[in-house]
């Protein structure tokens, strides 16, 4: 029986998690005081357990961007957010965030992404964990400054920085207007994971699918297309699943309704994550007790899922190999 302390216990992977949304209360309060702005504004970083849309949900990060604009700010966050994945048990992490959103201070996508990499590599220094980094495009950003937002990467060349994202108000600007920076990203070697299914548009999922993603962030809309499940299955596109976000934006209206049980009994490749810690109010462990509690998810099914994640992931093969063994060797009956 999975209970709290069991999956506590067990070595888990996360590949959907939003740097911005996902920083400690006490380090937001710590960055605040820091660049004197007032501390009653951080309780707007928490969205409403119940939001109209996703559009009120994404209102919670105008309060985070403006404490996230120098390269020690930055790292601050990320390392946090790697210290909150070991607290999960978490083995292997994919963090995501939009270095086109941190400039309001002139600071370079480069210094941007270093200063996030190097958060990572001091927490990960200290603690038994793999990240990795997947960097977002917003959907409402030019073209252009998408184009030499890929550019910069490319440069860069970073290891650790894996995968391109597409996030944003997929009804505004939907996967059919973003080919030329998918394109370009595919070419610098970047995997991809698209922000797609997430408001009622079965359609963005089939269409990220053509343009290369292996991936799909939230993806819950496809349970009302058959032929968008279809093309998932056929592709063994995996579904990055956030129970608490999806219900929280209204994706999916209440508990009764989640598509989990669903996808696993029509084959749908998936997994867990949080999307947004501090703005959703969870961890990958509450998560998992969520399913045990509302979708009847056994000690197999964790397993699977958590399987499917790092089979999923953007990791190199040696990475891979090793969090599977470890997942093989820890979710024994």
């Amino acid at each position: 029986m999975l209970n709290q302390e069991t999956i506590q216990a067990l070595p888990k992977v996360e590949l959907h998690c939003h740097l911005d949304g996902s920083i400690q209360m006490a380090t937001l309060e710590k960055l605040a005081k820091k660049e004197n702005l007032p501390l009653a504004e951080l309780k707007k970083a928490v969205a409403p357990k119940k939001c109209h849309d996703l559009k009120e949900y994404l209102a919670s990060f105008d309060v985070v961007l403006p404490l996230l604009q120098s390269a020690e700010n930055l790292q601050l966050a990320a390392y946090d957010l790697v210290e909150q994945a070991v607290r999960d048990n978490i083995c292997y992490l994919e963090i995501r965030f939009a270095p086109l959103l941190h400039q309001k201070k002139g600071l370079a996508v480069p210094q941007i992404i270093q200063a996030v990499l190097t958060g990572i590599q001091a927490a990960q220094k200290e603690h038994e964990i793999h990240v990795n980094l997947l960097i977002s495009a917003m959907r409402h950003h030019e073209e252009a400054a998408n184009l030499e937002l890929i550019n910069s990467i490319k440069q860069l060349q970073a290891d650790a920085v894996v995968g391109f994202d597409f996030a944003g108000d997929e009804q505004q600007v939907g996967n059919e207007n973003i080919k030329n920076c998918t394109d370009s990203a595919l070419a610098a070697g970047l995997k991809l994971t698209l922000h797609s299914g997430e408001c009622g548009c079965p359609h963005n999922v089939v269409e990220a699918i053509h343009l290369g993603a292996t991936r799909i962030g939230h993806g819950v809309a496809i349970k009302d297309s058959p032929d968008a499940m279809v093309q998932c299955k056929k592709n063994q596109t995996l579904l990055e699943l956030c129970p608490t976000s999806n219900i929280q934006t209204n994706a999916i209206s209440d508990w009764s309704e989640y598509p989990l049980r669903f996808f696993l009994k029509e084959g749908i490749n998936c997994c867990i994550n949080t999307d947004n810690r501090t703005v959703s109010q969870t961890n990958l462990v509450n998560e998992y007790s969520l399913l045990v509690k509302h979708c009847q998810l056994s000690f197999a099914e964790m397993k699977q899922l958590n399987l499917n994640a790092i089979e999923g992931s953007f990791a190199e093969e040696k990475v891979k190999q090793a969090v599977i063994e470890k997942i093989m060797t820890s979710y024994h009956n």
